[in-house]
């Protein structure tokens, strides 16, 4: 049986990933295991060449974390064990990085639904946390992504 003490949850703050934050609140409760809620603050290539990104960039973590502890108040009136972090760099190397730092059980996000060139593009940050966790991931596909009652259930996948 998998021991659940630490559930690492990354956010962005859109509707898909504090839907995700529920969803761990609610599988965490039967293991009274703690919450970690983070936030990515991506460093951009090109931003770090413009004058003032570092201040950007400390201003956007600042107002995250704000909005992190305000979570987690929240949280905590409702019996939740939690904390928060913030990281800095790529979204899916900073969540993996997170999850070894704080020693991690389970990480549970969502799925933000890019599909064709966006995809390519991009790239998927679920995606590349399964490919690179060290610990197992619930992930929850975003409602949007398609029109079937199958988008309501969590899928999930081990790293």
């Amino acid at each position: 049986m998998l021991a659940i003490e630490r559930v690492l949850v990354p956010i962005d703050f859109s509707t898909p990933s504090l839907r995700a934050l529920d969803e761990a609140v609610e599988f965490s409760r039967p293991y009274e295991a703690e919450l970690i809620v983070m936030f990515a603050v991506e460093r951009s290539e090109s931003a770090l060449l413009e004058p003032g990104s570092e201040a950007h960039l400390e201003h956007q973590a600042q107002e995250a974390e704000e909005k992190l502890e305000e979570i987690c108040r929240s949280l905590g009136r409702r019996g939740v064990t939690c904390r928060t972090l913030i990281e800095f760099g790529a979204a899916s190397e900073a969540i993996v990085d997170a999850a070894k730092k704080v020693h991690a059980n389970l990480i549970v996000m969502s799925t933000h639904g890019r599909s064709g060139l966006a995809h390519v593009l991009i790239g998927s940050v679920a995606e590349r946390v399964v490919r690179l966790a060290c610990c197992p991931i619930l992930l929850l596909r975003n409602l949007a992504e398609t029109d079937g009652p199958e988008s309501k259930t969590p899928s999930r996948a081990k790293a």
